[in-house]
């Protein structure tokens, strides 16, 4: 093996093979001069000394390979990085201390170097790797140095073991991609955040302006059974569920007041079961709302079949107070399964807190028509039983007193007018007895009370007031005969105070299991619109018509009239 000194004298850089070759250059053109042994110079031989120096302890893997990829030379620390010793290293084929799978790659690669040689520095982020003697593989960065020598042209490969550096760097990618990570994630969770409190903000801006509507409609005092249902309707809306039901506590049941989503025909005939038989019947015992997620895992209560029916699955009742005792339960319900926010607990009790100050109101309405309806029938009847039969009384000691005065002309005929006098007065009390009571006094029920009314408001308005009832219509129901009277008494009122009528009808008629009264004029009229009936005489009439399960619908045109009509569903 050539010692390290002797194969760093033959590495000629660059500006030494470029004066070699201009010497030889003029010496082709001038006469042969004898050949004189070549004497290195002192400061030379000092430079290749360090060069070569410099080449044995180099903090790299230095390793020159000739043109046909031979190694001719390495330094010591290619030993420390490989684990061959310069003697197995030296004559071998570069491509040995390369992995096998890059082998193929390489050998085309050093074709196309050598053919172009240049200098090639490290750090230019090639993925390169080496291969140790003990057939471990690390990676490496390497820079290349073309140089031509006496022997030909080589190449200086100087070789890093960058395995920390790789490492630091792969430590510094997965650190950045963890914080991206985190990054994306922490952003995630405050764009969800904010998405949900805006959300949630809308959600609830959106109920609370329901609830505002609905409470405005209660205040406009509309009839219950329309109220309800603008609720359910509303409910189904805002929360966007399937169905929405109203249970009136009746006795031990909780009947379907009203509702949508269900099947045609169950509002106003199914009845659910109290207690722990139904989700609004244990909304009862807990007094307090009640969520359920999933119905079918339920285990406070049993699901009724007619929940099942319809696949209920998840769903909130909350109590509809009342006073004394709850009036019944408001429940959203839908056929998917759903986690239901405080928000929404919230907005469905507020709506069935409206409701419950509507019917409370209702009921205070409805108490005082009724207390006003038996104080105007003690009073009829006090009238009837009491003034009518004194009056008659009177009448029948005048006629004594008539028959006294037969020698006295002038005293009988005072007396005869006096009678006259009582009878008439008897007439007056015994209407106003019949106004006031009327169904209750007549013997003949409401077409005899209706027919007595058309003829009394006749004669005392002076306009043409008819009754007509085509057939016997037959009213068991003493109170609803009384209400209905009331209708046809307020409507006449109505027609002759507001609309100046000149000819009123009243009609009482039987169609299609509807008892059906009628109440038209002549009249000015009144234009109409979409808004709640006002004035309290309408509203009376409303409220009447509510109380015995009637509708009751106004049609009126300016200067055509109104008409008023009732229709009470026959058992």
């Amino acid at each position: 093996m050539k010692s390290q000194k002797s194969v760093a004298k033959k590495v000629k850089t660059r500006s030494q093979v470029s004066a070699i070759q201009d010497k030889q250059a003029r010496g082709s053109t001038l006469a042969p001069r004898p050949r004189r042994a070549k004497q290195i110079p002192k400061k030379s031989q000092k430079t290749d000394k360090a060069m070569a120096t410099f080449f044995r302890f180099a903090p790299d893997a230095v390793i020159i390979v000739d043109a046909q990829g031979a190694i001719s030379q390495v330094n010591d620390h290619v030993k420390t990085m490989f684990g061959y010793t310069a003697r197995e290293l030296l004559g071998k084929r570069i491509e040995i201390l390369i992995p096998p799978r890059f082998r193929g790659g390489h050998l085309a690669n050093r074709r196309n170097y050598l053919a172009e040689p240049r200098l090639r520095e490290m750090g230019i982020n090639l993925d390169l790797f080496a291969l140790r003697k003990d057939g471990s593989e690390f990676p490496v960065d390497i820079m290349l140095s073309p140089i031509d020598t006496e022997e030909g042209r080589s190449v200086i490969a100087t070789v890093r073991d960058v395995t920390e550096h790789k490492r630091v760097e792969e430590a510094l990618r997965k650190s950045r991609e963890e914080l991206e990570a985190r990054v994306r994630e922490r952003t995630a969770e405050l764009t969800y955040a904010t998405q949900t409190a805006v959300t949630a903000f809308e959600n609830r801006a959106r109920q609370q302006n329901a609830v505002a509507k609905l409470s405005r409609r209660a205040l406009e005092g509309r009839d219950l059974t329309s109220l309800l249902d603008n609720a359910v309707s509303l409910v189904i809306g805002v929360l966007e569920v399937e169905f929405c039901k109203v249970l009136e506590l009746v006795g031990e049941s909780l009947c379907l007041r009203a509702g949508v989503g269900w099947k045609k025909g169950s509002v106003g005939k199914v009845a659910l079961p109290t207690g722990l038989g139904s989700h609004g019947g244990f909304t009862l015992l807990s007094s307090s709302p009640v969520v359920v997620e999933d119905l079918t895992n339920e285990t406070r209560f049993k699901a009724p079949v007619f929940f099942l029916d319809h696949g209920i699955r998840s769903g909130i009742s909350v109590i509809i107070h009342g006073q004394g005792k709850p009036y019944g339960v408001l429940g959203a319900h839908t056929a998917r399964r759903r986690s239901f926010t405080g928000d929404d607990v919230h907005f469905l009790q507020s709506v069935a807190d409206v409701l419950a100050a509507a019917i409370e109101r209702r009921v205070l309405e409805e108490e005082l028509l009724n207390a006003s309806s038996r104080e105007q029938q003690r009073i009829g009847q006090d009238l009837h039983d009491s003034l009518c039969q004194q009056l008659a009384g009177i009448e029948f000691r005048n006629s004594v007193l008539v028959q006294q005065l037969a020698k006295n002309p002038k005293a009988k005929a005072e007396a005869a007018q006096i009678g006259e006098l009582i009878r008439n007065a008897t007439k007056q009390a015994r209407a106003l007895a019949r106004g006031l009571a009327p169904v209750e006094i007549e013997s003949n029920g409401l077409m005899a009370a209706l027919s007595r009314l058309a003829a009394n408001s006749a004669n005392l308005f002076r306009i043409a007031c008819t009754f007509e009832c085509p057939q016997p219509v037959l009213l068991e129901n003493r109170a609803s005969g009384t209400h209905l009277y009331r209708i046809a008494q307020e409507a006449i009122g109505n027609a002759v105070k507001h609309g100046r009528a000149k000819t009123i009808l009243v009609s009482l008629k039987r169609l299609d299991g509807e008892l059906v009264l009628t109440v038209e004029d002549d009249g000015a009229g009144f234009a109409q619109n979409t808004g709640p009936i006002e004035g309290m005489g309408l509203r009376i009439m409303e409220y009447r018509a509510e109380m015995i399960g009637a509708t009751l619908r106004i049609d009126s045109v300016e200067g055509k009239g109104t008409k008023v009509a009732c229709r009470l569903r026959l058992g």
